[in-house]
């Protein structure tokens, strides 16, 4: 949406109920107070754009997160993607809680008493190497022969080398990944399964769980951490807003 031209402008957190709403404790992305903005039940979390143009580093975007997980404390809340700005209250009611009532209210039901959870695992680098070349006598051969000899003259030995090592980093990430998601999945909702950041993540994925089976959750994780310890570290983060969970394409565009 065009910010060149409109006063007052009002960039958008996310949209919640009117009613039971929790207060925002944190200043918006441009330092100014989140307010609501609210119409039929609906409320949209919103602070002033100063200006025609919004800053949009890292700590504007730690901004937004934060302002969304507070939100949370309320009950559901549905996230809108990062630098949606409209022109204005009357815009926010009418182009956002008006005309997308339905959509954004029926999600926000079918949301309600769920949150996100994220779990990604990194492997222990030593370890991946030395697994991948005991598994392997191909690689171990290769590797082995490598060694000591000059690099020129190794060329293509060593990029052969290098493919067979990551196609067999894949293979083991996936065979890791897909029991990690099998011993998760039977607390979620839904998985939302995310591509690997680097090449020592062995799973990357959200989780949209009952508040009811958080600990559940929190256990599971727990216990996948004691069996792999040593082996894959885990990042657990959450109770998250819905991000990966909610479709708000048609209310953003």
């Amino acid at each position: 949406m065009s910010t060149s031209e409109a006063p007052n402008l009002k960039y958008v957190y996310g949209v919640v109920r009117a009613r039971g709403a929790a207060s925002v404790r944190s200043e918006g992305v441009a330092g100014g107070p989140v307010t609501m903005v609210a119409e039929n039940g609906l409320a949209a979390l919103t602070s002033d754009v100063p200006g025609s143009e919004l800053r949009s580093g890292r700590e504007e975007l730690t901004t937004h997160a934060r302002i969304l997980e507070q939100a949370l404390e309320g009950g559901v809340v549905l996230p809108m993607r990062f630098g949606i700005v409209m022109e204005g209250e009357d815009s926010v009611r009418r182009d956002l809680l008006e005309r997308h009532h339905d959509e954004l209210l029926a999600q926000i039901d079918e949301l309600d008493g769920k949150v996100e959870l994220n779990v990604k695992g990194i492997y222990e680098e030593d370890v991946l190497m030395r697994e991948v070349v005991e598994s392997d006598p191909a690689i171990a051969r290769l590797r082995e022969s490598l060694q000591g000899q000059p690099e020129d003259a190794t060329y293509y030995e060593r990029i052969r080398l290098g493919e067979m090592v990551s196609e067999a980093v894949d293979a083991r990430r996936n065979e890791d990944s897909e029991a990690i998601l099998a011993r998760l999945s039977p607390f979620a909702r839904a998985v939302e399964p995310g591509e690997p950041v680097h090449e020592r993540m062995a799973v990357n994925a959200s989780f949209l769980v009952d508040g009811g089976k958080l600990e559940a959750f929190d256990e599971a994780v727990d216990q996948l951490g004691a069996e792999q310890v040593g082996r894959i570290r885990f990042k657990y983060t959450g109770p998250l807003p819905p991000h990966s969970f909610v479709d708000l394409a048609s209310v953003e565009e």
